[in-house]
């Protein structure tokens, strides 16, 4: 914990440009007088490098639930190996907020500094005399702490497309992409995707002008993949929070495949080695893939709990009815479309 009894801006200021998130340190601003215990997981998030959705009159349901925010949050703190959260202002948040973020630091093993601009609220110090910690109360024992301690990723900004993030929300003159087609197998159900996500050419919904898809190949070697995939990796990564629909999307693009069919898909296993999905996907999808994974065993479910056709182990989706909806919306806000159907040729023989 580092204390500026007398709230000075230049502690504020150190904590905040030590945001490193390449390096695996993450500091956050909690936005001030936002106190429902999920607003603190959605700044996290945002920390991260991704945007909620916009408000609107249907949001995500995960969005409005402290526990599934929270979820998430610690789902993509151990896929992205974030190692250490810094939190200003945390004189401010709430009790609840502060036993989340004990939760957080229990789950992932991450380093948590809190920085009390002001006297230590009472609730801070009963849940401080819990657990292990030490003090900080001089600027430059901040600043040595705050540059210190973070381990660098293999995965550099330099190399690595994931902390280049796309604008949010999308330019007028950002292009769409069309999907893959679709794959015939697996499909164990009627396409359940709403009109407004087939078809191109598509219509943008500010301009209302049709606007032309560039067309998306099927990733069938993942040591070439098309030059588009690193743009949408960049858009995946900055507008979709939820681990499992961003994995979602990643795959939709990459295969062509429909959300229908997403719960179906097989992932290769040493005993199962075909699959659904090849073994070799490019490393910013994996990186999704584990963020979804992660999830779903911090919804812990249980064997017991699950119809029968989604206990495969080796089955990357869990995919509820409102889980299709928000990936459909994703897929769009991600301007990706699905590819047109090709209708066959008519073989009947015109009346004479």
């Amino acid at each position: 914990m580092i204390t500026d009894l007398h709230d000075q801006p230049s502690y504020t200021t150190t904590a905040l440009a030590s945001h490193q998130p390449e390096a695996g340190r993450i500091a956050v601003h909690p936005t001030p007088l936002a106190t429902a215990p999920a607003y603190l997981a959605h700044d996290l998030i945002r920390a991260l490098g991704k945007h909620l959705p916009p408000p609107g009159i249907d949001p995500p349901w995960w969005t409005t639930n402290a526990e599934s925010s929270w979820r998430v949050t610690a789902a993509w703190t151990q896929a992205l190996h974030i190692n250490h959260y810094v939190i200003c202002r945390a004189h401010r948040i709430t009790g609840r907020h502060l036993e989340h973020l004990m939760a957080l630091r229990e789950r992932t093993r991450a380093r948590l500094t809190l920085v009390v601009s002001g006297p230590p609220p009472a609730v801070l110090t009963s849940i401080l005399n819990a657990v292990p910690h030490h003090s900080i109360t001089t600027l430059e024992a901040a600043r040595q702490h705050l540059n210190t301690g973070s381990e660098s990723l293999t995965n550099t900004s330099a190399t690595y497309p994931w902390w280049h993030r796309a604008p949010f929300p999308a330019p007028d003159n950002e292009p769409w992409y069309a999907l893959p087609p679709r794959p015939r197998h697996p499909a164990r159900r009627p396409d359940t995707a709403t009109s407004s996500s087939h078809g191109t050419p598509v219509r943008h919904p500010s301009t209302h002008k049709v606007a032309p898809a560039i067309a998306l190949p099927a990733l069938t070697n993942p040591s070439t993949p098309s030059p588009h995939h690193e743009p949408i990796a960049q858009r995946i990564h900055t507008r979709i929070a939820h681990p499992v629909h961003a994995a979602a999307v990643a795959i939709r693009a990459l295969t062509g495949y429909d959300t229908d069919q997403l719960p179906h898909l097989t992932t290769p296993t040493p005993l199962r080695p075909r699959a659904d999905l090849p073994a070799d996907l490019p490393g910013w999808a994996l990186l999704l893939l584990e963020a979804a994974r992660a999830h779903t065993e911090l919804e812990d479910y249980t064997r017991s709990e699950l119809p029968a056709h989604l206990t495969g182990a080796n089955k990357p989706f869990r995919l509820s009815t409102w889980d299709q909806h928000d990936i459909a919306d994703a897929t769009e806000t991600c301007r990706l479309v699905a590819a047109p159907t090709l209708k066959r040729p008519s073989t009947r023989r015109k009346n004479m």
